[in-house]
């Protein structure tokens, strides 16, 4: 489902997710973000470029989780959203609720503007 990346900087973590995120997937997901947030990781970049499928359920959850992250002063930037997934994200409306970009360095480079 995640493997956590090594961090380029000491205050942002990469995820990157594989496969099919169902619903069990995604409250996984959710679960480790919230673990990290009580650890005071508020800066978080999630690498769907070899993601498959996200459940809509889950995405609005995560969606959440990324308001939580903001009122603590954070962010969750999304990287590598196949147009698969990109069209899931905008059905939910939760798009545009996110800062994507291609590239995990571009995500990293934008929390250290």
């Amino acid at each position: 489902m995640a493997t956590l990346a090594i961090p380029t900087t000491p205050t942002v973590a990469v995820l990157r997710l594989n496969g099919e995120l169902g619903p069990s997937e995604m409250d996984s997901l959710t679960r480790l973000l919230t673990d990290m947030m009580v650890e005071h990781r508020h800066q978080v970049v999630l690498n769907f470029k070899k993601v498959t499928h996200v459940s809509l359920g889950g995405i609005a959850k995560l969606a959440q989780r990324h308001q939580r992250y903001r009122s603590l002063g954070g962010e969750i930037k999304l990287v590598g959203l196949t147009p698969y997934v990109t069209n899931l994200f905008t059905l939910v409306g939760a798009l545009s609720q996110f800062d994507s970009t291609l590239s995990e360095e571009e995500a990293i480079a934008r929390f250290e503007s």
